[in-house]
């Protein structure tokens, strides 16, 4: 099967077990991110992921000691106009300056107090065939063994909306330097079947290769697709909708909603969005299990909602590749 339990190792020893749904923070799309880190620090006791870039420009202000492990992401989506699928496009996002110097200099002063993961550089306006990005990407932790290397591989023209498969799978050998491998969401392909399809193929060419490396999807957190890109072989998961969202009985709801059938129409706004978070994290938490649940025995009955098209879907994508 696709899905599988996989370990992410520092010096050879497991760190964490996958799947892994990791509630991110980031500052585009949330003026006050550093207020909202800050009241989630009573509440997150596992794995989270904030930009580079939001600690550059002092969005994400230090120490982060909460976590049990750190994603530190490549500052690419906040130099960015782009936007993932989740976003409401509801605020907009006038991008600062961000170069791979000032990626490079946040990395080396990067001292954190739990394990964390160092993800490649990524700028919108900078692309580099597949080659490139792995050799850029091997050198991003230099002189430094405490850390474990994520590579975000991306289109490789600008003119490309979506990430070339072929020539990916063509580079999965030269894969093997990094700890986890990253795709985003709206890039690995233009429908969930397209996704859950080529993340599979990426899956069984790892598998082929004879990589355990985990799969990342980054912009992925929700109630119904993130259990099918698990199905179909990935492993890691993150995204902004916990924030900006409310998740309910299976969906994925406007946090509006939720409060008026939660709480009541008469509550407040920031309570509502309190409340949200508190119940996303918890909700995410248990979505996880579920998974792990379903890779004890490969039943789908230990899903809650959504079974049936689970199965279907991941029969489909079976299929595809010719699994």
């Amino acid at each position: 099967m696709l899905a599988q339990r996989r370990a992410l190792k520092l010096h050879g020893q497991e760190i964490e077990r996958t799947p892994l749904l990791i509630p991110s923070f980031s500052s585009k799309g949330f003026s006050d991110i550093d207020k909202i880190v800050k009241y989630c620090a009573e509440l997150i006791d596992g794995v989270t992921l904030v930009s580079a870039y939001d600690l550059h420009y002092g969005k994400i202000k230090l120490p982060l000691d909460f976590p049990s492990l750190i994603f530190l992401d490549s500052g690419g989506y906040e130099a960015s106009k782009d936007t993932e699928l989740s976003d409401l496009g509801d605020r907009e996002h006038v991008p600062k300056p961000w170069s791979q110097e000032m990626h490079d200099a946040q990395l080396a002063a990067w001292q954190p107090s739990v394990p964390s993961v160092l993800i490649s550089y990524d700028h919108p306006k900078e692309r580099l065939p597949i080659q490139s990005q792995i050799d850029r990407a091997k050198g991003i932790a230099a002189g430094r063994n405490g850390f474990l290397v994520e590579i975000l591989l991306k289109p490789e023209t600008t003119n490309q909306t979506l990430l070339q498969m072929p020539d990916v799978i063509k580079n999965v050998h030269r894969l093997a330097d990094f700890d986890v491998i990253g795709v985003t969401e709206k890039e690995i392909g233009n429908s969930i079947f397209d996704r859950m399809k080529n993340i599979g193929e990426l899956r069984r060419a790892l598998d082929k290769a004879g990589l355990e490396t985990p799969i990342h999807v980054f912009g992925s957190l929700d109630t119904i697709t993130t259990p099918m890109y698990f199905l179909a072989g990935a492993d890691i998961f993150d995204g902004l909708t916990w924030l900006r969202f409310a998740f309910h009985e299976g969906q994925t709801v406007y946090k509006h909603n939720y409060g008026a059938l939660k709480f009541g129409v008469a509550t407040k706004t920031h309570v509502i969005d309190a409340r949200c978070w508190n119940d996303n994290y918890y909700y995410i938490n248990e979505m996880e299990l579920e998974m792990r649940r379903y890779l004890n025995g490969h039943d789908f009955s230990a899903f809650k909602h959504h079974r049936d098209l689970f199965r279907t879907a991941l029969q489909s994508t079976l299929e595809a590749i010719g699994a």
